[in-house]
């Protein structure tokens, strides 16, 4: 599971009511992921579902930056992502 802040772009691009949301990668493979709203200790999402193997899948480990992306602004049930590996 990833913890992902409500703060940045991020309150613009995701609806908090939203359960699921397809993650495209930078290989343009969709994983559909499960998607919670939590408020404690702090305002974030939790993202699960198919996220796990997206990180085996793509070999990610700590200290990999990862960019999210929408094609406008608005909330979406798909957002891009580009990873940087160090």
């Amino acid at each position: 599971m990833q913890i992902l802040l409500y703060t940045g772009n991020i309150p613009q691009m995701l609806d908090t009511l939203k359960t699921t949301m397809n993650i495209v990668d930078d290989c343009g493979i969709i994983w559909e992921c499960e998607l919670t709203f939590a408020t404690i200790p702090y305002e974030h999402f939790k993202i699960g579902g198919r996220w796990k193997r997206f990180v085996e899948a793509r070999r990610l480990r700590e200290g990999v930056k990862i960019k999210l992306d929408a094609l406008m602004v608005g909330t979406h049930d798909t957002i891009y992502l580009d990873v940087a590996y160090n």
